[in-house]
């Protein structure tokens, strides 16, 4: 079998009066050579691409390290909002059980008993500790509002700062003619001198009451009333509310009395009681 020995011949003419070259290539040379060309386009090509898949992973990367660094410092901020929102939480278990203790209450479950051993350790957890010591609060609040409005309407101290003459019971009586029974305290003071209602209330007699002389009368709760008899001048009306403190009138010597005074009583269900009494309860 004879050898394939075909060339292929290339001429070469570099000008119009130069001699034409003549160049003979075996034609295996060519075959190589155009194998070897299409292996590099194709090398080419696939390097390209490996490049280009490397620099599309490089940016993948570091998207996801900056998302990464991003979750990071968000969980970061998240976990000291949460250490914050339970110190708070805590702080307020602390007041809210010190409010119940002196509303007298009976012992709130803890939040600890509310999310289970060893405390609040999720948003959940907290959330339903929260709404757990919002309502605690929000019922020592109206423990404390019932106690406040229930104290204020219980008289404390005297209604002005004086002398006092006469007590609760049997004295010999200023007219003559023996002892009587003496309903109330007697407290000497300068005539005109502003006379305050002991405990909150409304205002159920303001005018003249036989020896009481100038009445003013205030009813606060349980069946409590005050009496502020001989006032020279009364400045309450018949259906006002009346604040601890506030002016019902002056001091004087109407009715029944022999000198400018206060007649200061206090009754329970219509029955007198000693004044004293809830003077000495007011007293720390």
């Amino acid at each position: 079998m004879s050898k394939d020995n075909r060339l292929f011949t290339f001429m070469i003419i570099p000008t119009a009066t130069s001699k034409a070259k003549r160049i003979s290539i075996h034609h295996n040379v060519i075959y190589i050579t155009s194998g070897l060309m299409v292996a590099f386009i194709l090398l080419t090509i696939f390097a390209a691409f490996r490049l280009v898949q490397h620099e599309a992973l490089n940016l993948e990367f570091h998207s996801v390290k900056s998302e990464n660094e991003s979750l990071k410092k968000q969980n970061e901020a998240y976990e000291s909002s949460y250490a914050k929102l339970k110190g708070q939480i805590s702080y307020i278990e602390d007041v809210s059980k010190e409010l119940a203790r002196q509303a007298r209450m009976e012992n709130i479950p803890e939040v600890d008993e509310q999310v289970g051993m060893g405390g609040p350790e999720s948003v959940s957890a907290l959330d339903r500790a929260a709404d757990h010591l919002e309502r605690n609060v929000r019922e020592i609040g109206d423990r404390l509002k019932s106690d406040l409005l229930r104290l204020a309407s219980i008289p404390s101290g005297l209604p002005v700062n004086g002398y006092i003459t006469d007590g609760l019971g049997i004295r010999r009586s200023p007219f003559g003619g023996g002892g009587e029974y003496h309903t109330g305290l007697d407290i000497a003071v300068d005539f005109g001198t502003p006379v305050a209602a002991t405990a909150d209330g409304i205002v159920i007699w303001a005018s003249s009451h036989g020896g009481y002389g100038n009445l003013v009368a205030i009813y606060h709760s349980n069946g409590i009333t005050t009496r502020y008899g001989h006032l020279s001048r009364i400045t309450v009306e018949v259906g006002q509310r009346i604040k601890r403190g506030d002016q019902i009138g002056h001091a004087g010597s109407t009715g029944r009395s022999t000198g400018p005074h206060v007649h200061y009583e206090i009754r329970e269900n219509d029955q007198p009681v000693d004044p004293l009494r809830y003077v000495e309860q007011a007293r720390p």
